[in-house]
């Protein structure tokens, strides 16, 4: 008999009941977790039902001895991969899922991995979630040009202005080792205005990056485009974003979905079709109060769910 897996894990999972309830996990089911992390979705619909299967997927290596937990403890009912969001409904037949769940925003594991995700930390700028990935954070910071490198932030959700401001500093101040490093050379420079923020003035500028070193963007696009064939009907998708981006980029291709538009949300011509099911949450779903106060990362995560029509 093997030994028991004792891997853990710092991450607090966010909307924990809500995800369980609009995936209707306790009725059962074979569900997609695309973003594993540290696992805490993926175990809590298993737990709701022993009737639920669940398949985990993610792209950071680091998280394979919580998933191996999870396989002592639930056995053939919980599966893992390795492999991106993005990509992962190439790995499974049509209509494999009676609900599939994305959480697109940062575990606490990977903030303290010495990634140099964490603006406290004195760790080398990387920010790749998958260690294969060629690009990192010291390539754009260092070496990328002036210009290449205010789109990249603008691109990431830095305004225009600030994007200019911060992209000449940081070129002014090369080279940037650290995370650290590069967090105060933002915040000495910032203005007034950002300083007196709650949030720190390099969130966003970090953000940036993270998006671009590991291809978020496009990866989100893949992973719109494809997961409607993966999902069962009466089947549901739930996605969990952190920002702004990631929210439009969402509601607006479930709400193209309900109309009957089958074409992604970004694509230039569109096809029209029948609708593909509905939208169930007009509003992203945020955390209650008592979920913030416990975990304040909670704060920023929003919800949307789709339900696909029903045969």
């Amino acid at each position: 008999m093997s030994e028991p897996v004792t891997a853990s894990t710092r991450h607090v999972p966010v909307l924990v009941r809500e995800i369980v309830e609009f995936l209707g996990a306790s009725e059962g089911g074979r569900f997609l977790d695309c973003t594993f992390g540290g696992g805490g979705h993926s175990r809590a619909i298993l737990e709701a039902s022993p009737l639920a299967s669940v398949v985990g997927i993610d792209r950071d290596p680091a998280v394979e001895p919580m998933a191996e937990r999870l396989q002592q403890e639930f056995g053939d009912r919980f599966q893992f991969r390795v492999g991106s969001f993005g990509d992962c409904c190439s790995q499974f037949g049509e209509r494999s899922f009676d609900g599939v769940l994305a959480d697109l925003g940062m575990s606490t594991d990977q903030l303290h991995a010495r990634r140099g995700f964490s603006l406290w930390e004195d760790a080398p700028l990387d920010m790749r979630m998958d260690p294969s990935l060629s690009l990192t954070a010291d390539e754009i910071v260092n070496n990328y040009p002036l210009g290449k490198l205010v789109s990249l932030l603008q691109a990431g959700g830095v305004n225009s202005g600030e994007a200019h401001h911060f992209a000449k500093v940081i070129v002014q101040k090369r080279p940037i080792a650290t995370a650290k490093k590069l967090a105060e050379v933002v915040e000495n420079s910032a203005p007034r205005k950002l300083r007196e923020k709650s949030s720190h003035p390099a969130t966003v500028i970090f953000q940036a990056l993270r998006i671009a070193v590991n291809e978020e963007t496009a990866q989100l696009r893949d992973f719109l485009e494809s997961i409607p064939s993966v999902i069962k009907a009466g089947g549901r998708l739930a996605i969990i974003t952190f920002h702004s981006l990631e929210d439009r980029f969402v509601a607006k291709s479930m709400r193209h979905w309900g109309a009957g538009d089958t074409s992604p949300a970004w694509w230039p011509t569109k096809s029209r079709q029948r609708s593909l099911g509905k939208l169930l949450t007009r509003k992203a779903v945020r955390a209650l109060t008592e979920e913030v106060q416990q975990n304040p990362a909670s704060r920023s995560a929003g919800l949307r769910v789709f339900e696909f029509e029903s045969e």
